[in-house]
């Protein structure tokens, strides 16, 4: 089903801070879309490009609003890791999950994610994923938005396993 829709500037747009969406339809009921956003034994499956991997015990996650959540990817066979860490802003399971996303000392004033996920059928979700706060950086070395787009490309795996 892997339908992507991406907009480099709608959230500058819409918000006036620099930002990228990307709209992704996944073949999974929207609770298990949201469930592979907030249990940390899922989380640990995606939460990465293709490249990478996330140990199962670096991830945490206090899902209420001012909740901390924590994970930390790495490159196989080397010892560089890449510590994530955010706090959560808006909780309305299953259907918006909002939270900064940034590094563990700097969680507050970090960019910030809003999640949008609409039913589409009862077997299919669109996700709506809007990051602020960082510049489009597509094509550039270390590129949050290309990072994303390929973690998507792994929960699509991890949803249709």
């Amino acid at each position: 089903m892997n339908q992507n829709s991406m907009s480099a500037d709608s959230t500058a747009e819409t918000t006036g801070a620099p930002g990228f969406t990307i709209v992704r339809d996944f073949a999974a009921p929207r609770e298990r879309v949201w469930d592979a956003w907030t249990s940390p034994d899922v989380m640990a499956q995606w939460m990465h490009p293709e490249t990478l991997v996330t140990p199962r015990e670096s991830v945490s996650a206090d899902l209420r609003v001012g909740g901390l959540y924590t994970y930390t990817m790495q490159i196989v066979g080397t010892d560089m890791e890449f510590p994530t860490a955010g706090r959560y802003l808006h909780i309305e399971p299953p259907r918006r999950l909002d939270f900064t996303w940034g590094s563990p000392g700097d969680v507050d004033d970090a960019p910030r994610v809003s999640i949008e996920f609409d039913e589409i059928d009862e077997n299919s979700t669109r996700m709506t994923f809007a990051l602020t706060g960082i510049p489009n950086d597509s094509g550039s070395d270390a590129s949050a938005y290309d990072g994303w787009s390929s973690a998507f490309n792994v929960l699509e795996g991890e949803l249709t396993s």
